[in-house]
């Protein structure tokens, strides 16, 4: 019997320059690869000025069946409309649900015939929950962070009036939201085991750990060979949203001062950097910024360290897990390493205060890290064919729980 899941994801995953992104898009092209046929319902912000071009709706078309991208323009009208919902929506939630056209969508979902509707990300679940009560399918949700906690700790580290205003208004009850919507998935995939222990805690049941994956093409550029390590350390990731700009900022302030090496290259790496990320980087000498870079691979294969100094945050760091396939060693904050599992967290050297953190990357640059054995069994969890596997099982038992071979069995 033919498998046809219907994904309904925050954002437009293409192109691919954010970790979220990242995780939705490797994940359809996994699934894609292993026979599944593949929709994609999605959202993106024309109000930001992100352009949803021919190139995207090609790169998307290649890998899903049937693809709809919905704009959010945020026009008065729209805006008046998430607010007049904001006591029953959290506002990403009410953006997507007043942009959809809902009897053309409840439509053309149903010429897909979906066996599941699977959820990836929490703020398209109003339609995703009408299609699939509609068409009377299985509602299955892929949680990226144990979401209102995440935006909360955003809300705290937002500087300017109109972030912590526009973070607020989707805080309104998000945490009953939230909780509310996983009482209805038919089966949750959590991409963290400290989330999952989280919401099992509290008596959300059916669910089980799902990673982000790396593909084989990420593997296969880190396996392109670069001459020499020309980075002595190395961050990368976002340089805008307020939990990362809050982890630069504490890593140039109160680590690097630590580090009296003068001669050591320092490079931050990554997208659409802020004016605060730029002041901090001019106050040290030693630090490059690369913006937008167009190949974080080559930057990742040259480097000696790597670190991830996050301060806060839930769900899982997907720099972190992309760190790990590496030849450099890795410091972290234990944020840096939250919901992997142990064998995972044992590739990094971790520190919370900024002279543990500065004595781990010392310690580092003098004895550099040759790739283990232990290191490589654990990107072993982040495989696609382990990550699709626990999709196509769960469709298969979906469509014919007797001939599942393998039970849903939660976190092990």
């Amino acid at each position: 019997m033919s498998r046809r899941l219907l994904v309904i994801a925050n954002d437009i995953p293409w192109p691919a320059n954010s970790g979220g992104r990242v995780d939705v898009w490797r994940r359809l092209n996994a699934l894609h690869n292993q026979g599944i046929e593949v929709s994609l319902l999605c959202w993106y912000d024309v109000g930001r000025n992100l352009a949803c071009h021919d190139e995207a709706h090609r790169q998307l078309a290649a890998t899903c069946k049937q693809l709809r991208v919905i704009p959010i323009r945020r026009t008065f009208g729209e805006i008046l409309a998430r607010l007049v919902r904001i006591f029953r929506l959290p506002s990403h939630a009410a953006s997507r649900w007043v942009t959809t056209p809902a009897a053309e969508i409840l439509a053309w979902a149903a010429d897909i015939a979906p066996t599941a509707v699977l959820l990836d990300g929490l703020y398209g679940a109003e339609v995703a929950k009408l299609i699939a009560k509609t068409l009377d399918v299985p509602l299955l949700y892929r949680s990226h962070n144990v979401e209102h906690a995440y935006m909360r700790a955003q809300f705290d580290r937002a500087t300017t009036l109109a972030k912590r205003l526009g973070l607020l208004a989707n805080l309104v009850g998000l945490k009953r939201y939230e909780r509310s919507l996983l009482l209805e998935c038919k089966r949750i995939f959590d991409i963290s085991v400290d989330d999952l222990r989280y919401w099992k805690a509290s008596g959300i049941e059916n669910m089980d750990w799902l990673p982000p994956l790396v593909d084989d093409e990420f593997c296969e550029r880190m396996r392109t060979p670069v001459e020499g390590k020309s980075i002595d350390l190395l961050y990368f990731g976002n340089l805008h949203t307020p939990n990362n700009v809050n982890s630069v900022k504490w890593l140039i302030e109160k680590v690097l001062p630590r580090i009296n090496q003068r001669t050591i290259k320092m490079v931050i790496a990554g997208s659409n950097p802020c004016s605060e990320v730029i002041a901090a980087i001019k106050a040290d000498r030693r630090i490059h910024l690369v913006a937008n870079p167009s190949d974080m691979t080559r930057l990742i294969s040259a480097a000696t360290v790597i670190v991830n100094p996050m301060l806060a945050g839930s769900g899982v760091n997907l720099k972190s897990v992309e760190m790990l396939f590496s030849n450099a060693s890795l410091v972290s904050t234990s944020v840096g390493v939250s919901g992997l599992p142990p064998d995972v967290k044992a590739c990094f050297q971790v520190s919370d205060d900024p002279v543990g953190f500065a004595e781990n990357i010392m310690r580092c640059l003098t004895a550099p890290a040759h790739d283990n054995a232990k290191r490589v069994a654990a990107r072993r969890y982040f495989s696609p064919e382990v990550v699709t596997n626990k999709i196509s099982i769960c469709l298969g038992e979906l469509l014919d729980p007797k001939d599942a071979t393998i039970t849903h069995r939660g976190l092990k």
